[in-house]
């Protein structure tokens, strides 16, 4: 069979790449589908071109920061909270101290949280002050207590479960960040539908119990398409959000069916025509 041919251009440059057949597999039991197919093995790789970031030197979203920044910005996100919302309360309590003191005190992280926050002209609300701010000076506490600079990859991820509050996905979030690291996934629940609308996850996984099987399964599938986990994820992350919706229709069509044909939107590109899952 012939390869298929990915063409674009970048900054008036064309490339012309191939990506094996659509029937081949790319891991056991999972074709590569057609790089035209929304979220299909071949689509992403095709993505991580197109984007550049195979010539990335580190993730889009490696720190600049110190770990301590780094640990309080990924605490304060999360399910129910937006990365606009948990940057908006993290430079808050950045600008009234909390975290360059290291201050374990309770009360003076949930009277910041409780705050109302300017998000883009607007006041808004943090979720969660009170729940938050027991985890946020437990980790101050911690980090005062424990050298964790040292670490990398893994190895800090597994460190930063030791604080209270801070699951798989956190740890891995700050792990990934503040050490570009590809031995880490943030299955978070972007990630999570993708994988399970491309193939590398099984409907069936759940982060609650399955995290580090599923953790293996998608550094595996970025290994076996040629893309670093801790790049490929960033990418993975913004287009499933900005598909909103439509992601979500789609995830939820798999979840019932094997194969769906989705009606094109508006204002989409020609390649979201047709998808056909290809697990």
């Amino acid at each position: 069979m012939i390869n298929q041919i990915v063409s674009y251009w970048i900054e008036n440059k064309h490339y012309i790449r191939e990506i094996p057949p659509a029937d081949y597999e790319v891991m056991p039991g999972l074709r590569w589908g057609s790089h035209g197919n929304i979220f299909t093995p071949a689509y992403w790789l095709s993505q991580y071109w197109m984007a550049k970031l195979d010539e990335a030197e580190f993730s889009p979203y490696k720190t600049e920061t110190n770990i301590l920044d780094e640990i309080v910005f990924c605490m304060l996100g999360g399910f129910g909270v937006t990365a606009e919302l948990s940057m908006a309360a993290f430079q808050h309590c950045k600008s009234e101290g909390l975290i360059d003191n290291k201050v374990t005190d309770v009360s003076e992280w949930e009277r910041t949280l409780s705050e109302k926050l300017n998000l883009n002209g607007r006041l808004v609300k943090y979720r969660y002050p009170k729940q938050k701010s027991k985890y946020l000076a437990s980790a101050m506490q911690f980090i005062s207590n424990n050298d964790v600079v040292s670490f990398r990859g893994k190895q800090l991820r597994d460190e930063l479960l030791k604080i209270n509050g801070v699951g798989y996905k956190t740890a891995g979030w700050i792990a990934r960040n503040f050490s570009d690291a590809d031995d880490v996934a943030i299955l978070d629940i972007h990630l999570v539908r993708a994988g399970v609308i491309c193939g590398f996850f099984d409907k069936e996984q759940r982060v609650e119990r399955d995290y580090m099987a599923m953790e293996e399964q998608f550094i595996n599938f970025c290994n076996a398409i040629g893309a670093r986990p801790s790049v490929l994820d960033c990418l993975v992350w913004d287009q499933m959000r900005d598909f909103g919706d439509f992601a979500l229709e789609i995830y939820n069509s798999v979840m019932n069916t094997k194969t769906t044909v989705v009606k094109p939107l508006q204002n989409k590109p020609s390649q979201l025509q047709l998808f056909s899952n290809v697990m």
